[in-house]
């Protein structure tokens, strides 16, 4: 039995930094809790009924480490340290969703009616059992109910989930709601449904969320960044907005105050709000809209066809045109959001702006009427293409300094229907222009898949492959192998398509159909130039497959990228293409098979 003192002294030397690290309802399924880290060993309280190795499993997987101490006690003394651990990641246990834990290690949550700002997004979802015959939500059924049990009511998620998402909650100060659909265990949609459910308002549609300056301008910044209140449209006799919190009765009698108009109030989620805000009242984009507006004035100024490469030529040795200041500021916004690209596309009604980040296309903008054909020739003359080529597709490349470091970008465009699309590919500054042999550094690799590629690197022949889907950042890891043995002593080679980013010391050739120069035949004429190193953009067929085996037999270092889904897959694929299974097995050094995940914000 343990003393109420030693449970004191326990509690006092409770690491919350360190139990943070742990998820608390495996702690208490498995009856352990990590107290502290000390003298490089994690101390451990357990009881009678806790099973050691799965213990030191649990704690290894977390910590990495299996240099553990443990102390035993009763089950009630482990059942308070627990709840004081809960109490100090949930502590407004009174007023929000109090969280406790019965005796048979079962969690359970308990609500009251109080509702408070962040917790009233965190009620939202319904199941099938929340319709009433007609197919309508019975929002009855919720109205008086926090948005977890709502949750769990309505069979969309667990009540460990539900458990886990709230500690997270309170931790970051979120609420519940954007905490379950950043989890995926809810959807937004559910979310919205849950919301509607709970609090008996309609919610708003996404397509309401394309909002003009104009109808933004009917509130102050500060006040819709204060109260979580977003207008959506209005007239002279009507305003719709979506709140966070819509029986926030000080907000509306601000909004009456501000506009004299009575608002029709929708739900907005707080994830949907949160993407707004980022969306119309970053700093980057505010300027951006600013010289779209000018765009706007000025667009009865801009020249038409005939008279376009001499404007392009123009602009190019001056800065202050605004054509020229919209597309810098285009692709420095693209820069600071990290996105991947750039697409300037058409539509029925004009050209718009959007940028792919973390592998989605958000629309950041409408070009201003009769602009597009300005702003498609400046990127065309910066990229060395021919301005007057509207039939065909093209490619091309530039570099730019921005906020010290070079940064290169790949350029395509391609006829669609009556107009012409353009993609802008931002390449990583990784690899800038530079002949100084720098150290390895991918982004996203560990200090073990470093190692394991460096390693790749110092075999004096073979093939090294970089696979993974398109976008993923083959080019990029592949270059960045090459600026690391980049060296005077050595010779390296490169076929491209096009030449995406040029380093000083490595010779770069590009490919030209028309010319007869193709990745294999190019591939045979380097052979003939005494090269050490071969990077082959791209392995698309068994001739040049074949090729790059012959370059690797005969003691050259071969990089290149294929398209397979993993690293074991893609010696499947050389052999489908047409490589003997021997040959593969002799000059096949490594495969590196990357992906760009999205993470968590």
């Amino acid at each position: 039995m343990t003393t109420t003192s030693n449970i004191d002294k326990l509690k006092s030397r409770l690491d919350f930094d360190l139990i943070s690290d742990f998820d608390i309802v495996d702690m208490q399924s498995n009856l352990y809790i990590p107290i502290c880290e000390s003298g490089g060993f994690i101390y451990v309280v357990i009881t009678s009924e806790s099973k050691a190795e799965t213990v030191k499993h649990a704690i290894k997987d977390c910590k990495g480490t299996e240099n553990l101490k443990f102390a035993k006690v009763d089950k009630i003394d482990f059942d308070e340290l627990i709840a004081s651990i809960v109490s100090k990641f949930t502590p407004n246990l009174e007023e929000a969703e109090n969280i406790y834990l019965t005796q048979n290690n079962e969690v359970q949550l308990k609500y009251d009616t109080d509702e408070s700002e962040d917790d009233i997004e965190s009620d939202e979802m319904s199941d099938s059992s929340s319709e009433s015959p007609t197919g309508e939500i019975n929002t009855t059924k919720y109205l008086s109910k926090k948005i977890g049990e709502v949750v769990v009511d309505m069979g969309l998620a667990t009540e460990d989930q539900v458990f886990n998402a709230l500690i997270v909650s309170k931790k970051e100060r979120v609420p519940l709601g954007t905490i379950l659909v950043r989890q995926n265990i809810i959807t937004l949609d559910q979310l919205k449904m849950v919301l509607k459910a709970q609090l008996g308002f309609d919610v708003v549609d996404s397509s309401q969320l394309d909002i003009s300056s104009e109808v933004l301008s009917a509130l102050p910044d500060d006040f819709i960044k204060m109260y979580k209140v977003l207008p959506l449209s209005s007239d002279d006799r009507s305003l719709i907005v979506g709140m966070v919190n819509p029986n926030d009765k000080q907000a509306i009698a601000n909004i009456i105050a501000y506009t004299g108009i009575k608002p029709k109030i929708l739900v907005i989620t707080h994830y949907e709000f949160s993407m707004c805000i980022q969306r119309y009242f970053n700093e980057n984009v505010k300027s951006t809209n600013k010289i779209v507006r000018q765009m706007e004035r000025q667009s009865h100024s801009f020249e038409r066809e005939e008279t376009l490469f001499e404007q392009a030529q123009k602009e190019l040795k001056e800065d202050t045109n605004i054509v020229v200041r919209f597309v810098n500021k285009m692709i420095s916004d693209g820069i600071d959001m990290g996105a991947s690209d750039i697409h300037i596309e058409p539509r029925l009604d004009g050209y718009i702006v959007r940028y792919r980040k973390d592998g989605i296309l958000r629309k950041a903008l409408a070009l201003p009427e009769k602009s597009e054909l300005a702003i498609l020739t400046r990127l065309k003359v910066i990229s060395k293409m021919n301005i007057a080529e509207h039939r065909r597709p093209q490619d091309g490349s530039f570099s730019i300094t921005y906020k010290e470091k070079d940064f290169d970008f790949r350029i395509n465009t391609l006829p669609v229907g009556d107009a012409e699309k353009m993609v802008i590919r931002i390449l990583a500054p990784a690899v800038s222009l530079s002949s100084q042999k720098e150290e390895m550094n991918i982004v996203g690799a560990s200090k073990e898949d470093t190692d394991l590629i460096k390693k790749m690197e110092s075999a004096p022949n073979g093939i090294i492959l970089a696979t993974g889907p398109t976008g993923s950042g083959k080019t990029t890891t592949l270059y960045t192998l090459l600026k690391a043995i980049n060296d005077e002593k050595i010779n390296i080679t490169t076929i491209e398509d096009p030449i995406e980013i040029r380093i000083d010391g490595i010779n770069q050739s590009q490919i030209n159909a028309k010319a007869g120069i193709t990745f294999a035949s190019c591939m045979r004429a380097i052979l003939r130039q005494d090269p050490d190193v071969i990077l082959v953009g791209e392995i698309r067929d068994i001739e040049t497959l074949e090729t790059a085996i012959s370059a690797a037999l005969t003691g050259h270092l071969v990089l290149s990228t294929l398209h397979t889904n993993s690293a074991a897959s893609t010696i499947t694929r050389m052999i489908d293409m047409g490589a003997r299974d021997y040959l593969v097995s002799s000059t096949l050094v490594g495969i590196i098979a990357q992906r760009l995940v999205r993470k968590l914000c």
